[in-house]
């Protein structure tokens, strides 16, 4: 299970299958999601002040992604993954999701992320897949739970048991940096309704400050979210005029 994985279920709607969040909000939290599992799985790391670093820290700007570790199999189920190194490397964290997410097209590198992750879980029978189509494009989408849904039963289990600390995230826990990302499209509350708003927001942050997530990871984290919680300020504006 990657941290782009976890976002996608825990983001859909149990009832529907459509997601809780909006197509910008979700192709932003996916984005950085996958930078989040890239520097779990060694891929990308975030260069510390100059003059501190060695080795591949040494010529990279302070606070900017650098490359390290191998290559991710290009033709295997991590190559979406694998085709966000280039773009994040020598960009922070923030201008790195904005260019993944890109204008939002088939192309964009984040629509591409999310449409391997549901096409892996629709094969596998975890979800299923329905869409409406006009004039060649797909306007309305859904994947409601599938024949094999014991995957998104575990992982909503596994979160619910996070936010009301019931247990404590493990080390590189995927689940407690997907609720931490989540957390910043505002979006907990419509996934778990029955769980107090105000305690969900404050075990959230205190998800990020954990040793599972600290470090890079929190750091990542934080700058993603001053990313998305731009764009829902600009998005409740903008409705508001």
């Amino acid at each position: 299970m990657t941290v782009p994985q976890a976002v996608f279920l825990l983001a859909l709607d149990d009832e529907t299958g459509r997601p809780l969040v909006d197509r910008s909000a979700l192709a932003q939290v996916l984005s950085a999601a996958g930078l989040v599992e890239l520097i779990m799985l060694g891929r990308l790391r975030i260069a510390g002040p100059t003059k501190t670093e060695s080795g591949v820290d040494a010529d990279a700007k302070p606070g900017t992604f650098v490359a390290v570790g191998q290559p991710l199999d290009p033709a295997g189920a991590d190559a979406d993954l694998e085709a966000l190194v280039e773009t994040a490397v020598g960009r922070k964290p923030d201008s790195a999701v904005k260019l993944i997410v890109g204008f939002g097209g088939p192309k964009s590198e984040a629509t591409k992320l999310k449409e391997g992750i549901a096409e892996e879980f629709v094969d596998a029978g975890v979800l299923g897949h329905e869409e409406k189509k006009f004039l060649g494009g797909t306007f309305s989408e859904r994947w409601p739970r599938g024949e094999n849904a014991q995957l998104e039963d575990s992982i909503q289990a596994e979160a619910r048991a996070l936010l009301t600390g019931e247990v404590e995230p493990r080390e590189t826990d995927r689940v407690a940096a997907a609720l931490a990302l989540l957390h910043a499209v505002r979006v907990l509350p419509r996934v778990f309704p029955d769980l107090d708003r105000a305690s969900i927001s404050k075990r959230a942050e205190e998800l990020i400050d954990s040793a599972a997530v600290a470090g890079e990871l929190g750091k990542m984290i934080r700058e993603a979210q001053l990313v998305m919680m731009t764009t829902i300020a600009t998005l409740v504006i903008t409705t508001r005029d």
